[in-house]
Order: structure tokens, then C-alpha cells, then sequence
């Protein structure tokens, strides 16, 4: 009896401390993701890559559009001659991400020969795949990345293992809820860092 008391403290105080753990990694990582998307400065490149956000049926949803508005104020800006939207079709959106992207930036008068679209993409890895495909048929090497600023630190790290220069401009003040955006990035980042 005494020996069953014994491994059931062991265990109890072993789960404690792998909670704990848990607990003070998501928060370590959530303070991480958020300092360092507010702090990433958008640099000079050959082209901006805007990541896909959500399309429904009625047009862009607000993540889109936030993320169009600081992609077209950084091209007016002269950051990069030109821009790649990305993203396919999700569950709600009957056009692909970067197609219905792609027409809002021209309707915002944004040229449209300088405006490249990927549109079969499902992932921020495989929005980066996308782009990078577009990118090395124009013979670019430098990248900006334009997202959510709680989205840089895993976008960014994932063009850099593809084999891409980049930097980011991240939209600061969203419509969105924060908290689960960053938990999910929390989430999303340990994942990448282990495959």
C-alpha cells in the first residue's frame, strides 16, 4: 500500500511538472511571437509576397484586406516593383486567396503587370513554395513578406529553409482576436521546428 502511495505522488508530482513545462513554454513562446512581430522592419527587395488569409463569398475577409492595405502601402512606398498574392481555395471561398487578392490590388490601382498570383496553396509553407516558384522564373532572390505580425517569426523561418532572403512587414492593428491567433502560432511554430 505504502509502495502505491508512492508512485501515485511520483506520478502526480511528474505530471505537475510536465504541465508546468507546457504551461511556461506556451507562455515563453507567446511573448516571443508577439515581440518579435512587432519589432521585424520591412527592407527594401525585389518583390512583396502577400500570405493568403480567408475569402468568403461575398469578397475578401478582413485578415485579407489588412494585409492588401499594408502590402499596397509598401509598394506605393517603393519597397519592391512587385507583388505575389497567394493562397487557394479554403472552405468558405469559392475563388482562390491569391486570385481574389490579386483583383483587389489592381482595383486599388495597383498595375496588373506587376501583380503575380499563386493560387493552388493551402499552408504558409505551401504559399512560400508558390511564391518561390514565382519568384526564380523572374529570376528574384529577395523577398518581403507581408502577414500578421504574430504570423513573421514561422513564415519567415519557413522561406529562409527554402532557401529565400527575406524580411517582413507584419499588420500591427487587426479586427481579428488575438489570443488563439498567437496560441495557434504557439502551436504551429513548435511543429515546424520539429519537422
Amino acid at each position: 500500500m505504502a509502495r502505491s502511495n508512492m508512485v501515485k505522488k511520483f506520478a502526480v508530482r511528474i505530471l505537475t511538472l510536465l504541465v508546468a513545462g507546457a504551461v511556461l513554454t506556451t507562455g515563453i513562446l507567446y511573448g516571443y511571437i508577439e515581440w518579435f512581430g512587432r519589432r521585424v522592419k520591412p527592407q527594401e527587395a525585389e518583390v512583396i509576397i502577400v500570405l493568403g488569409a480567408a475569402v468568403w463569398p461575398e469578397g475578401p475577409s478582413p485578415a485579407l484586406l489588412e494585409r492588401l492595405a499594408l502590402a499596397e502601402r509598401l509598394y506605393r512606398e517603393g519597397y519592391a516593383p512587385a507583388v505575389i498574392t497567394t493562397g487557394g481555395v479554403g472552405n468558405l471561398n469559392p475563388t482562390p486567396e491569391g486570385r481574389t487578392a490579386r483583383e483587389t490590388l489592381i482595383a486599388r490601382g495597383l498595375p496588373a503587370n506587376c501583380i503575380y498570383e499563386e493560387t493552388i496553396s493551402h499552408s504558409t509553407r505551401e504559399n512560400l513554395e508558390g511564391a518561390l516558384s514565382i519568384m526564380q522564373r523572374h529570376g528574384w532572390k529577395r523577398a518581403l513578406i507581408v502577414s500578421h505580425d504574430f504570423h513573421l517569426l514561422r513564415a519567415m523561418r519557413e522561406a529562409r529553409k527554402l532557401g529565400m532572403e527575406v524580411s517582413g512587414a507584419g499588420v500591427h492593428r487587426t479586427a481579428l482576436v488575438r489570443p488563439p491567433l498567437v496560441l495557434r502560432e504557439v502551436v504551429a511554430n513548435l511543429v515546424s521546428w520539429v519537422r
